[in-house]
């Protein structure tokens, strides 16, 4: 069966081991959506990477970065090279959609640009293009890949986007943009094809469903789908049966601005930053931290038809005197209308390791209030840590 992996909080739950864990039964991982704004942190033999567009698979699988899924080339490039260390024929298992959009540095320049105008309404983008990216397409002037086998094409192309991006950011240097797409662009078009996929899928998704453009607290979303709905559009490809995987920290976190409900502005929410090492993967930024927020968890099932849980960060909470749960809210979960909200926070006493009693009653209040069974506890950040829930 095919399986798809969704965050359910505002992203950073720890998606990618959780991708390699399952990857071991599967033959595809494919991205289907966002670009190099996600982070999926992956132990590899022992050594930590980051992937921020590679799906985060194995040395078996096949890679597929698919239409859904924003590109920069560069980015890409660097990421391969730095996986070919550790896997020498990655290459050979890596297919790329030549309908990828591409991004450009006058979109991650444009995409900073608009972010100061925004002054305290920006929403805190990772600033790696996205947004511009989307409007390109939007105005059916954007760059695809299969726009770069055609150098008049895409020269045209590009230069339409310096022409509109120049009235607000300043003169581009046309000539240097255009080379470096295509230097970049020529070390993987031999990788550029829609493959046939034959065997299991895994569906890789990024950021987390509460940054969703349409079921998440906009306008503090990302400019790309995050559902699980998602993939097939995303990706071309069907599939005749899947499961959704839902993955959610023990606690609450989010980058950049918007409404947070649980979020802890006292010495609790430092605590919790210190803890977990709460600091994005892609950006840097210190994370805000929160308590665990099951109103917002229990609306991203629904909107997501999870079947599965995995819970992470745990034994983050390890040590601590009392944890806080929040149950419910004073009016019904409306996304767009969550810095109106007072929460109802719970409080339960803490527990020493994951062994304890207290983490067992912790589990099974999520999973009531839920009604999903957590299938998977990961207590660090090695796919080793992932075991299974009793």
């Amino acid at each position: 069966m095919d399986s798809i992996i969704v965050g359910l909080q505002w992203g950073d739950e720890g998606k990618g081991k959780i991708v390699q864990k399952l990857s071991r039964n599967h033959d595809w991982i494919v991205r289907f959506s966002g670009g190099p704004n996600a982070g999926h942190t992956v132990y590899h033999n022992g050594v930590k990477k980051i992937h921020h567009l590679l799906p985060s698979g194995t040395d078996r699988n096949f890679l597929f970065i698919s239409r859904g899924t924003l590109v920069d080339l560069k980015v890409l490039n660097d990421e391969i090279d730095e996986m070919s260390k550790i896997y020498p024929e990655i290459k050979e298992r890596i297919y790329i959609s030549p309908w990828c959009r591409v991004i450009t540095s006058i979109d991650k320049q444009l995409d900073l640009f608009l972010e100061k105008i925004k002054g305290s309404k920006s929403v805190g983008t990772t600033r790696r293009g996205i947004g511009p990216t989307v409007s390109n397409d939007a105005n059916r002037i954007g760059v695809r890949i299969f726009d770069l086998f055609n150098p008049n094409t895409a020269s045209e192309k590009i230069e339409t986007l310096a022409s509109l991006a120049g009235m607000m950011i300043g003169k581009i240097d046309l000539m240097k943009e255009t080379d470096n797409i295509f230097k970049e662009f020529d070390k993987i078009k031999d990788n550029v094809k829609d493959p046939y996929v034959m065997g299991s899928v895994l569906f890789e998704g990024t950021q987390g469903i509460m940054l969703d453009p349409m079921y998440g607290t906009y306008p503090y979303v990302t400019s790309t789908p995050t559902l699980p709905s998602a993939a097939f559009y995303g990706s071309g490809i069907t599939s005749g049966g899947f499961e959704v995987w839902g993955i959610f920290k023990a606690y609450t976190t989010r980058v950049g601005a918007g409404p947070f409900p649980t979020e802890l502005l006292d010495e609790d929410g430092n605590d919790l930053r210190k803890r977990g090492d709460e600091f994005g993967s892609t950006t840097g930024r210190p994370r805000r931290c929160g308590w665990l927020d099951l109103p917002l968890l229990k609306y991203a099932c629904r909107v997501s038809s999870v079947n599965h849980l995995v819970i992470t960060k745990a034994d983050v909470l390890n040590g601590m005197k009392k944890i806080g749960v929040c149950t419910s809210y004073d009016h019904d979960f409306l996304p767009y209308d969550l810095g109106k909200i007072n929460t109802k926070i719970e409080y339960m006493r803490g527990w020493k390791d994951l062994e304890s009693s207290e983490f067992a009653d912790f589990i099974s209040i999520i999973s009531k209030i839920l009604e999903i069974k957590i299938e998977y506890v990961s207590s660090g950040p090695m796919e080793e840590d992932l075991k299974k829930n009793q």
